[in-house]
């Protein structure tokens, strides 16, 4: 279980977070190059045309309305030029919008689908590390986000430095002293809002991190899997005490930083927005018009209009500022996911892998999770002969599942070897290795797809049906399907079908068991780990028998609780602390009266009495 205890607050430097920013934003652009020029191009454009209209306009309409020589007709021509103007600069930019609402969607699917194939090449021991487990949840629920924000507040930077730039020059030719109060604010308002976005940024981390405990807690309650247990027990107990916990944690939390985000957001407001412009800005303009008679009424209005233009164009530059540092340091996380190269998923190997039955051995073999005190699996040896039948037992946690990891190359040996015909399998292409097993687990998966979907685990052209029913008539499932609506194509699960089919626990044990015979083609080592423990004994002998029979000469491996099939194993392992403590035929182990006899011997009474039980 991950902890949500000792949140680590990172701490990047200025060059990093700029980097990461840069990084962000050539990934957009590789996704749609012209996407980005247009947005740039359009905020600029209109951001500038916008402002210089406005300030000028004003001006000289002013100036016009006071002059002696006041005509009607400049100044219709002039408010008719002025509506032209933002008409069309409105019009480019509606325009704009429309064509880039498509692109930015289909940009936006380009990303999670690369997120969606980087996940896939990722190593499994990745998932078992808190910091991978965030850094993915992080990258993967923010991306789009903080990408189309990058693009869209770097175009927001471009616009507020052009439209300042032009308004610099109006109010210089006019009277640049007037410039002070709105650079000044700018400078105040940068440090202020740096202060509140690392307050926010640091109140954000910790508040997501608790809210994870909350929103697990109130998600169990609409997710199906949950609702019988929930109505048949008083679960709902400790899941509302974990919930309220962590609202009080977050209330804590957001007391903690709220009361400094407010402190520095009322010295950013007075200072910036009630000293400088409701008091400072008026008495200059009204000094310099009124006692110095120095510039016009029309030159008041532009200037006021000007600076306040001005000091919102700077203001947002400092809020464009505090979103490129959140992007830059979302994007390290983003960064660390994205270039993670894989040390299992992708590797290719050396050598071929055999083409027919091979010998699988194990040799001293080690294994440990990264940050665990001691192995989970000792020095394992075993010889796995081609075609043999085997079967694993032990209790739960005894190492079993993770020595079937690292058969199929899920995780890698920590010391030793495995080896088949021969080879390290690390020498072989990890892709190739698997494709020679056919495995079903017992935390299998019924995904919202077709039932020939859910059985190839792939799509399935019309001449791959008759594998697919040939498989499920293997499985028992046969029956079953012919009462299906659409038959091979019924969805499995109603959350996007209204005619989907929500199958029984057993019904979807055999679906997922008949992933198996549609592989048996190219299966050299087929792998079960307790996929019929939703069974009745009968029901799983029968089915453990009927995969026996029709494995043919596959080697097979059991896992098992339930010792009903381990009679029928050429060879036992009982595993116990990661260790093997026993080995042998089913009537050897007996005859030793050990663990393994002491263990069958509890469970005889469920097992079919037509067959010869020796206790």
């Amino acid at each position: 279980m991950r902890s949500n205890a000792g949140i680590a607050k990172e701490k990047l430097p200025v060059s990093r977070i700029l980097s990461n920013y840069v990084y962000l934003l050539k990934y957009a652009f590789g996704k749609d190059a012209r996407l980005i020029l247009m947005i740039f191009f359009s905020f600029i454009s209109a951001g500038v045309g916008y402002a210089c209209m406005d300030t000028v306009f004003m001006r000289a309409f002013i100036n016009y309305l006071s002059d002696d020589s006041y005509s009607f007709h400049q100044t219709a021509v002039l408010v008719a030029g002025a509506t032209i103007g933002m008409a069309f600069l409105m019009a480019v930019e509606r325009c704009t919008e429309s064509f880039a609402q498509p692109r930015i969607i289909r940009m936006s699917g380009m990303m999670q689908e690369e997120m969606i194939k980087k996940a896939v090449t990722m190593d499994l021991i990745c998932y078992d590390c808190d910091t991978y487990y965030d850094d993915f949840v992080v990258a993967a629920s923010q991306l789009e986000d903080m990408v189309i924000t990058a693009v869209f507040d770097l175009a927001r930077m471009g616009r507020n430095v052009a439209t300042v730039l032009v308004l610099s020059g109006l109010i210089t030719v006019i009277d640049p002293v007037i410039a002070i109060f709105p650079v000044l604010g700018f400078l105040v308002n940068m440090f202020s809002r740096f202060r509140i976005m690392k307050l926010e940024y640091d109140y954000d981390v910790e508040k997501k991190k608790i809210m994870r405990r909350a929103n697990y807690s109130k998600r169990v309650f609409y997710q199906p899997e949950y609702a019988k247990e929930i109505k048949l027990s008083h679960i709902e107990v400790p899941l509302e005490k974990q919930f309220h916990q962590a609202i009080d944690e977050t209330i804590a939390v957001s007391k903690k930083y709220g009361v400094r985000i407010s402190l520095w957001s009322l010295v950013n407001w007075i200072t910036v927005f009630t000293f400088l412009s409701m008091f400072c800005v008026p008495l200059y303009l009204g000094y310099m018009a009124l006692v110095a008679c120095s510039i016009g009424l029309g030159d008041v209005a532009a200037l006021n209009k000007a600076q306040s233009t001005m000091r919102n164009q700077l203001d947002s530059v400092n809020y464009c500022v505090e979103r490129i540092q959140r992007a830059g340091l979302f994007c390290e996380r983003f960064r660390k996911f994205m270039n993670y190269e894989s040390k299992i998923e992708k590797a290719q190997g050396t050598v071929q892998v055999p083409k027919s039955q091979s010998v699988l051995e194990i040799k001293d073999m080690s294994f440990r999770y990264d940050g665990a005190k001691e192995d989970t699996l000792k020095h394992i040896n075993m010889k796995i002969q081609a075609g043999q039948k085997v079967a694993f037992v032990g209790e739960n946690g005894a190492g079993k599942s993770t020595f079937i990891k690292l058969l199929m190359r899920l995780y890698d040996v920590t010391e030793g070897s495995i080896c088949y015909g021969g080879h390290d399998i690390r020498e072989y292409s990890t892709e190739e290795y698997r494709d020679i097993f056919g495995s079903v687990f017992q935390d299998y998966q019924i995904y919202a797809a077709s039932v020939q979907e859910n059985v190839m685990m792939q799509n399935v052209a019309a001449p791959g049906q008759e594998l697919v029913e040939a498989a499920l008539d293997q499985s028992g499932f046969l029956e079953r399907l012919n009462t299906l609506p659409n038959g091979l194509l019924t969805s499995l699960t109603r959350e996007f079908a209204e005619d989907g089919v929500q199958l029984s626990g057993g019904e979807a044990q055999k679906v997922a068991i008949a992933r198996l015979f549609a592989k048996k083609e190219r299966m050299h080592i087929a792998i079960l780990d307790e996929p019929s423990s939703a069974l009745d004994p009968k029901a799983e002998y029968e089915l453990n028998q009927n995969i026996l029979n029709r494995a043919e000469d596959a080697t097979v491996i059991f896992i098992s609780h339930r010792l009903s099939t381990t009679r029928d194993a050429d060879c036992i392992y009982m595993f116990e602390n990661g260790e093997i403590i026993e080995q042998g035929t089913h009537q050897e182990l007996m005859g030793k009266n050990g663990q393994y006899a002491e263990m069958f011997c509890c469970q005889a009474k469920y097992y079919q009495q037509n067959q010869e039980i020796i206790c």
